[in-house]
Parts: structure tokens; sequence; C-alpha cells
């Protein structure tokens, strides 16, 4: 079964590719999500006939988006380790105007000559790669001089769940930011910003909050997480079955709360 934290990391081979398209264009519907990925572009700083760098594409929605600022005159280079996902995203441009290239690769080589693109950007995709540092680096390496490089990814310790079992919730809280190869990722991204090089850097936290039930559990897995914990019996059922219940019952009444925080950096290359 699918478990969205640990996962993504081999999308090819998963079995269930079409779960993980679902969950993506999902969050691409809600109004939340739409509003931070319209603040990393205008980040970019971008203009017609610019050639700018999306690294974990998926299934293409924000190269399409970015489409509209570098216009007809322009490029988007999308980059994946999904050939799945690139397919995907290649049949939804190809009626685009503008110049499109996808291309199979992971986001720490990146098989790009120095100087190669206006600016970069990368969106919750540094969560899933072992060594978010070196994606960083590479970002800053084919960035043109002057241009930017943007992250977006959340710290997975910053999820909060209104709960008034606080152990278990701490079990279910950490048990799904350590399933991330980078659950911490958001913190890192100043200082790998800096090691790469970048300079005028700023941070913006944005906190993301669900207060239905049914959401947050096609988000953050909040059920799965449950039945994980459980098969590990590093808790017990009854205090899990015990949490899940008092949760539904807070969802029910209207009173269902958690929220995370992830971090928009900006840098510009020297």
């Amino acid at each position: 079964m699918t478990y969205f934290a640990s996962d993504f990391q081999d999308l090819d081979n998963s079995g269930n590719i079409e779960n993980f398209i679902r969950y993506l264009e999902l969050q691409q519907s809600l109004d939340l999500y739409k509003y931070y990925k319209q603040k990393t572009f205008e980040k970019m700083q971008l203009k017609p006939g610019d050639s700018v760098l999306e690294v974990g594409c998926g299934t293409g929605n924000d190269a399409l988006l970015l489409a509209n600022y570098v216009g007809e005159t322009g490029k988007v280079t999308a980059v994946d380790r999904s050939q799945f996902m690139l397919d995907q995203a290649r049949e939804r441009a190809k009626n685009s105007t503008t110049k499109f290239e996808f291309v199979l690769a992971d986001a720490e080589q990146l098989p790009f000559p120095d100087a190669n693109f206006t600016a970069a950007r990368v969106d919750r995709t540094l969560q899933h790669i072992a060594e978010p540092q070196k994606a960083i680096a590479e970002m800053a390496r084919v960035v043109q001089s002057n241009g930017w490089v943007v992250a977006f990814e959340p710290d997975w310790e910053t999820l909060v769940i209104d709960s008034d079992q606080r152990g278990v919730t701490r079990a279910i809280t950490n048990f799904w930011c350590d399933n991330f190869p980078s659950g911490w990722v958001g913190r890192y991204l100043f200082k790998y910003f800096r090691q790469a090089g970048l300079t005028d850097i700023t941070v913006e936290p944005i906190t993301i909050c669900l207060t239905e039930f049914e959401l947050a559990d096609k988000i953050l897995d909040l059920s799965r997480t449950v039945e994980k914990i459980s098969e590990q019996g590093t808790t017990s059922q009854n205090d899990l079955t015990l949490w899940l219940r008092a949760i539904n019952q807070n969802d029910q009444v209207g009173e269902f709360f958690c929220a995370f925080t992830a971090f928009l950096v900006r840098g510009r290359k020297p």
C-alpha cells in the first residue's frame, strides 16, 4: 500500500503510480497550494524569453504555469527521475506555444552545463532526496549570474495536530517526519543556499492549515501512519484506536485542526 512519506523515491517501480498522480493533483487543486506556488513563480522574476528550470516536475502542472511567464520566446526545462511522470508532463504540454524540454535525471546530478538557465525552481521535491544540499548546489551551478534559485520545502517537525493525547500524537507526527528521506529539509534550506554560494537569501515561512480530517488524511496519510505504527508495535493498538476515534469526534463537531510550516527560500547567483 502506498505511503507518501517514503514511496516517492521510486515511482516507476511502485506498481501504483496512479495513487501518486491523484495525490499531486489534489494538492494542485487547493487554493492554499496555489497561493504559495504563485509566490514562488513571482520570486524568480521571469520575463518573456527567459529559460527556466523546474526540478522535480511531476505531472508538469507547474511547468505549464511557468510557460506563462517566459512566453513563446522562452523555454521551460523540466526534470524528474520518473519516466512515467515525464510522459504525463510531456503530454500535457504538447499544445503549448512555449518550448519545453523534459529530461530524465536526478536533481543531485543535473545534466546541464554551467550557467545554462535564467532561474531554477524546486517545489516539495527535496524532502524526497537523501542529500538535498547536492540538488541546491546543482541548481546554483546551472543558473546564470544574477539569476534566482527558489525552493519551497516543508519541515515536517512543524506538523501539529489538535489532540489531548500528546504521547500518541508525537509518535504519529515523528513517524511521518522520519519516513521522509529529508523530513527536516525546510530548516536546512538557508544553510544549503549559503553553502551553494547564493546571495541575497530570503526565507519566508508559510503555514498550511487543514480543518477537515478527510482532506488532512489524504495529504498527510494520517490513517496509514497509524496503521504502520501499529504494525511496528511501538505504540499500543488501543492507544492508536482511541486517538483516531477522538480525532474523528473532533472532526464531526467541526473542531479538527492540524497544520505544518514550509519555507519559501530564494537566493541569487553572484
